[in-house]
């Protein structure tokens, strides 16, 4: 046995503490697949279109996998007041990160953005050129509100695809 004092058995379980946590950590990386949210009027040349379509991707940062959603960005006159913004001006762009053990709160953020613009079709594609889409989609899903008109499904379902950019690489 060594002959090790308290205060260099705490160095040594602090150091090796340490190294466990970086080597637990993930390494950042931009998601290889997006998810995008559209509508069935939405024109095939217009699902890429970040400006028409929610994008939702899994990027890890800092170590941590999250759940990003990027609401479409809109030319639109917004009234604030007394400020009318020139109509050739972009809105910001709404960009909402969650946490990857927070998949509910996700499918429910991206449920509300379809039930309100009326969005009812998902596909899935490759991320390839700094998150350019791959050519062909990989993926296609419809998803329909409840008869009922409760959307606790389509949120369960929302779950399950969101799984999908969980992918290891």
């Amino acid at each position: 046995m060594l002959d090790v004092t308290p205060k260099e058995h705490q160095k040594m379980a602090s150091e090796l503490a340490k190294e466990i946590i970086q080597m637990s950590q993930r390494q950042d990386r931009t998601s290889p697949l997006v998810l995008i949210v559209y509508s069935r009027s939405t024109r095939s040349r217009d699902i890429r279109n970040e400006q028409e379509t929610m994008r939702i991707t899994a990027p890890i940062e800092g170590g941590k996998l999250i759940f990003r959603i990027s609401f479409p960005i809109q030319n639109y006159t917004p009234i604030l007041g007394n400020n009318v913004h020139d109509n050739n001006e972009l809105a910001d762009q709404t960009i909402l990160d969650y946490d990857a053990d927070n998949i509910e709160g996700a499918a429910t953020c991206i449920e509300g953005y379809m039930s309100y613009r009326d969005k009812r079709d998902v596909m899935l594609f490759q991320a390839i050129n700094n998150g350019a889409l791959g050519q062909f989609p990989l993926s296609r899903w419809t998803l329909e509100e409840n008869q009922s008109g409760k959307t606790g499904s389509r949120v369960q379902t929302l779950q399950k695809i969101l799984n999908v950019l969980l992918v290891k690489c």
